[in-house]
């Protein structure tokens, strides 16, 4: 194979790898809770930021049963 063949090869190769992954669904995930207060949301994470944690789970597995616990869940918006 010539070396200009290899090239294009590549570059197309490049190109269908980026148009594909431009494709692919982003998943953006926030935390809600309905009727919550003005600033309650940084007040309860640093909570559960803070907190030891249920036997057994340790940093974001802790953080998320902390905040569920404090009535917020997870949203997931496709970008």
């Amino acid at each position: 194979m010539k070396i200009g063949n290899l090239i294009r090869l590549s570059a197309c190769t490049l190109a269908l790898l980026g148009i594909t992954a431009c494709g692919m669904n982003q998943v953006q995930t926030s935390w809600s809770k309905p009727g919550a207060a003005p600033g309650e949301f940084e007040r309860v994470s640093a909570e559960c930021d803070n907190d030891p944690g249920m036997a057994g789970l340790k940093g974001y597995a802790s953080y998320q049963v902390c905040m569920k616990k404090h009535g917020w869940f997870l949203i997931e918006e496709s970008m």
